[in-house]
């Protein structure tokens, strides 16, 4: 049987605009519909959820993807960045979080509707659901994909010679879906000896 929950959270992060870098303070209200039978996937799902928002989106500083050189910058010089599709006002942050909450919860809870309201925004409620248009969201995006990934910002290339292995995440933080883990005393180390090719 399908579940209507709700679930509010907030978060503290940084929204860079109109040349000015200044802390806010976001709360989220989120509808919810469960559509696992199995709990331990649905509460995978929430934690997943609350896992992005704390751990990828807290004391992140939110800014325009078209700002490439300043996104590159504060990378640069350690600080998280969120790159969003246009300005980093709170219904784009809103949508973001739609569309991206439901990417990593890979339909075993979806999100149908989430109210936000910052400090910065005087507190005024934007509201987003299913039946919105995605506008600036429409096209392909980080926000799609069902990892902790947040930005889309460029990164100079790997020499050729070393393959670079792209974690969702989800696994460092223990929120595997049960299908996908494999039980602890099935670990098998094996040693391989390739002769040395002498030619």
């Amino acid at each position: 049987m399908n579940v209507r929950l709700q679930y509010d959270l907030d978060f503290l992060a940084g929204v860079y605009y109109e040349d000015q870098l200044q802390m806010n303070r976001y709360t989220v209200s989120l509808n919810l519909l469960t559509k696992s039978k199995d709990s331990a996937s649905t509460n995978i799902a929430l934690d997943r959820a609350k896992a992005f928002v704390h751990g990828a989106l807290e004391s992140t500083v939110f800014i325009n993807q078209a700002n490439v050189e300043r996104a590159e910058f504060m990378q640069m010089i350690g600080i998280n960045v969120t790159t969003l599709p246009q300005e980093p006002v709170d219904q784009i942050v809103g949508m973001m979080l739609y569309y991206k909450l439901n990417a990593v919860m890979e339909q075993r809870m979806t999100v149908t509707g989430l109210d936000i309201a910052s400090s910065l925004g005087d507190n005024v409620w934007y509201q987003h659901d299913e039946e919105d248009l995605s506008g600036p969201f429409a096209g392909d995006g980080w926000w799609y994909r069902a990892s902790m990934q947040h930005e889309s910002v460029e990164r100079d290339p790997e020499p050729g010679n070393i393959v670079k292995v792209m974690s969702t995440g989800w696994y460092e933080l223990d929120l595997e879906w049960p299908e996908n883990t494999t039980p602890a005393n099935d670990n098998t180390v094996v040693y391989a000896n390739f002769p040395r090719n002498e030619k």
